[in-house]
């Protein structure tokens, strides 16, 4: 069985919960709840903006202009740094008043969306297992499961923004700081970017973690890649904890699956990467779903969204000869470090000067995007 028929079937699975749930989502989409009560003087002609449009699950107005720079801003970082470069849409989303179970439903359907791209151009790739994968999904979905309903729990103790707005913070503080320490590092010891601060690849045969992990003989044992045996309880464990931190905290917590099968299975690196993919499709498949199902999705800010990010991806490809070497690091550094301070500044309750300082990030890295390549074309004209 191909990994592209595991696709189909996925996706037959999928329409088949849809039909079961069919009065759940119902609901969901009632007029009742897409239709919030307002006053009269919130519905009188000429009060919403040109600009700004009603998201039906958010319940308010949002300004569709600040979602296309988001996007745009996503589809540069995602040019030259991948999927780090996506991890600002769940705190750009919770700042600009989404609550943090729809900032990361949203953020992880936006996600999933992207990933089917990604997916379809490996689909004829060979060193992927189907057994595996379909494992792997069947774990995670558990796990995803898991860190949805607690997520829903934190919200009901009203705990969710904290925790989802402090673990960001923590990320991208802490991101940027090692970039931009790799950087001087680099400078110092005239190494190459990522290994002055050991962002190297494991050494042959998996790390220490990996080959007590794979020492550890519980049955059933499972052949994973390249003779790699680990037991099948180990897996679970793993992908079921990985599961549960992609549902709790979207983007984060789906990225962690690729390290774990790399530094604590042993994994070849290549084969890691395909089924990752195809894990991350299938499993966020079914996170953006049951996050939909429990009306945390707003389906139009990821159109949006994707608006923005089409836009910036083809813009970026343009300008990408014209931005290099360290210069690209560093912006992205101090791009992750204002996204965090403003993280920071709506912790304390500063919604106004947090929206500020985002959109500040954000319209400088567009601007450094569309001035570049205009600067460039104006001196091979000269």
């Amino acid at each position: 069985m191909k990994i592209s028929h595991i696709t189909v079937l996925a996706m037959a699975l999928i329409l088949l919960l849809v039909v079961t749930n069919y009065q759940a989502i119902s609901q969901i989409w009632s007029p009742s709840r897409m239709t919030p009560s307002l006053s009269p003087a919130a519905v009188e002609v000429g009060d919403t903006a040109w600009y700004t449009m009603r998201l039906p699950f958010l319940g308010q107005d949002c300004n569709v202009l600040v979602l296309i720079a988001i996007g745009f801003a996503v589809g540069i970082l995602g040019r030259f740094f991948g999927m780090f470069g996506t991890w600002i849409v769940t705190p750009a989303l919770n700042i600009f008043g989404f609550p943090a179970a729809m900032a990361v439903g949203t953020d992880l359907t936006r996600m999933t969306g992207e990933s089917y791209v990604m997916a379809y151009k490996y689909a004829s790739r060979e060193d992927v297992d189907p057994k595996v994968v379909v494992l792997f999904v069947l774990g995670m979905a558990v796990g995803i499961e898991i860190g949805v309903r607690t997520l829903l729990w934190l919200t009901t103790v009203d705990v969710a923004g904290i925790v989802i707005r402090l673990v960001y913070m923590v990320v991208l503080l802490g991101l940027s700081l090692f970039i931009i320490l790799d950087y001087l590092k680099s400078k110092r010891q005239d190494a190459l970017p990522g290994e002055a601060m050991g962002w190297t690849a494991p050494p042959e045969g998996g790390t220490a973690v990996a080959r007590k992990l794979q020492a550890t003989r519980l049955p059933p044992m499972m052949t994973l890649s390249s003779g790699v045996r680990v037991s099948l309880w180990t897996i679970l464990l793993i992908v079921i904890l990985t599961g549960w931190f992609f549902g709790l905290l979207g983007v984060v917590g789906g990225l962690l699956l690729l390290p774990a099968m790399i530094y604590l299975m042993g994994m070849l690196p290549t084969t890691a990467t395909g089924i990752d993919l195809f894990s991350r499709v299938l499993s966020g498949t079914y996170g953006c779903l049951t996050y939909a199902l429990k009306g945390q999705v707003e389906f139009l800010a990821v159109l949006w969204i994707f608006l923005g990010i089409v836009t910036g991806t083809q813009i970026c490809a343009r300008a990408a000869p014209y931005i290099r070497g360290q210069g690209v690091r560093i912006l992205f550094a101090i791009i992750m470090a204002m996204v965090g301070l403003s993280i920071l500044l709506r912790q304390f309750g500063t919604a106004g000067l947090s929206q500020a300082l985002l959109l500040v990030a954000i319209l400088t890295l567009c601007a450094i995007v569309i001035i570049k390549p205009i600067q460039g074309f104006l001196q091979n004209r000269h």
